[in-house]
Formats: structure tokens, C-alpha cells, sequence
């Protein structure tokens, strides 16, 4: 087989995103890998063609199996780690507004992902809901 990841948007409205990226590896950890690109989300209103350039993250809810962590990162010229997840749990942002991209030079306004503690011949599984906000 081969790793496997997916991005499921389950609501995609003028101002929010929610999608749930999953992934299975047995093969190796993951490189650099996009969870969330504004470009692809639906326009931010009624004026067509209006697209967000970059996303707040407002909540993280993530279910990484043990000896696993998942990095989540913003693009950019020099990536910028917005998280390290490890377990179980949620990371609620909402009451001051989300995380802010703050990535500088080569800022694309894309969430990446990538992996640390797959090992030789394991199968190991992860699953984050990320609740966003378009910018």
C-alpha cells in the first residue's frame, strides 16, 4: 500500500471553512502536505470571483494515534509551525478572533501538514477538524 491522506470540506460558506483532513500511513512519515488552500474554498460573498487569500484557524479538534504528532504549518519562503499535535484533545481560538497567519515573506495563505513517529512496518492513522475563518 501507500500513505493516504484526504481533505473532506464539510461547510464551505462566504466566511467560514470547516474540513476534516485524515490520513493512514504505512510507508513513511508525511513531507510537507496541503490541508487547506484559500484559492480552492468558495468565493467570500455575493460578488463572484472574490476569493480569500488567507484563513484564521478558529478551532482544532484532532485524533492522532499514539507515537504519532501531526505539525501543522503556514507556507511561506520559511514555513511557520502553527501547531504540534500529540493525542486527543480541541484548541478552541475563538475568543480573540482565530490564529493569524503571520508567516512573512512567501506568505501563500496555505495551512500544510506533516508527520513525525511512523515507524518500519506500523499502520498509523490521524483525523483533525479544522474550523476556519476566510481573510
Amino acid at each position: 500500500m501507500a500513505n493516504s491522506t484526504t481533505v473532506q470540506i464539510i461547510e464551505d460558506g462566504y466566511e467560514n471553512t470547516v474540513l476534516k483532513f485524515e490520513g493512514v500511513l504505512d510507508t513513511s512519515d508525511l513531507g510537507s502536505t496541503t490541508v487547506a488552500d484559500p484559492a480552492t474554498l468558495a468565493d467570500m460573498g455575493p460578488r463572484n470571483g472574490v476569493k480569500a487569500t488567507q484563513l484564521r484557524i478558529k478551532k482544532i479538534i484532532y485524533n492522532i494515534e499514539d507515537s504519532l504528532s501531526v505539525r501543522l504549518l503556514w507556507d511561506a519562503t520559511t514555513d511557520l509551525r502553527i501547531e504540534d499535535l500529540v493525542g486527543r484533545g480541541e484548541m478552541d481560538f475563538t475568543s480573540f478572533g482565530g490564529l493569524q497567519n503571520n508567516s512573512g515573506a512567501g506568505k501563500t495563505g496555505t495551512i500544510l501538514a506533516t508527520t513525525q513517529g511512523w515507524a518500519t512496518s506500523a499502520i498509523l492513522s490521524f483525523s483533525i477538524i479544522l474550523h476556519l475563518g476566510k481573510q
